[in-house]
């Protein structure tokens, strides 16, 4: 067999997918908060996102309550998460948001595998468009710097995708540690 060429560029890719129903049980769960807390940094959830506020409902709702998400799924209902959408169209609007949200964030880690990323050295942005934009802007992932005095934190490219019962995201990061020429600068 032949050697193999290095690839030239100090590029990575990162892929991951997310049941948006797993995360909808969760979330209608008592396990909702912290939850939500180990996945958003505490920069994200400053933010106050609109769809997040479905959770001070249910979990002021569910005090004392016991989750009912287990009678609409059954293991094999193929549509199970449309029952699970209509039932609470702003819990399903959440749980999309954070399946989106966590793909993105564990395809960002896996491109910087270089790195020991957590899920909150991960931060998901909207990229600064100017004219008209389709929705909220595309999304960029803003990785935190590994030395507290440097200058700047580091970017990514992030595609996030929703479809049926599944958030999808693509992460596209750079590496510090590949000289670009194929060698490796690795120490």
């Amino acid at each position: 067999m032949k050697p193999l060429r290095p690839f030239p560029f100090p590029l990575n890719i990162g892929t991951d997918i997310c049941q948006i129903s797993r995360i909808y049980r969760i979330l209608d769960s008592p396990r909702a908060i912290r939850f939500v807390n180990r996945i958003l940094a505490p920069q994200e959830l400053a933010r106050n996102d609109a769809r997040l506020r479905v959770l001070k409902r249910t979990s002021d709702a569910r005090s004392g309550l016991k989750s009912s998400s287990s009678e609409i799924t059954t293991p094999g209902a193929q549509l199970a998460h449309e029952s699970l959408a209509a039932r609470d169209p702003e819990l399903w609007n959440c749980a999309a948001f954070l399946a989106g949200r966590f793909a993105a964030k564990e395809a960002a880690i896996k491109a910087h595998s270089f790195r020991r990323l957590s899920l909150h050295d991960v931060i998901i942005e909207r990229r600064a468009v100017e004219g008209e934009r389709l929705g909220s802007g595309p999304p960029i992932a803003r990785i935190k710097s590994a030395e507290l005095k440097a200058e700047f934190d580091d970017s990514a490219m992030i595609s996030i995708s929703h479809d049926g019962d599944y958030a999808t995201a693509v992460c596209l990061g750079y590496d510090t540690t590949v000289d670009g020429s194929g060698g490796d600068n690795r120490r």
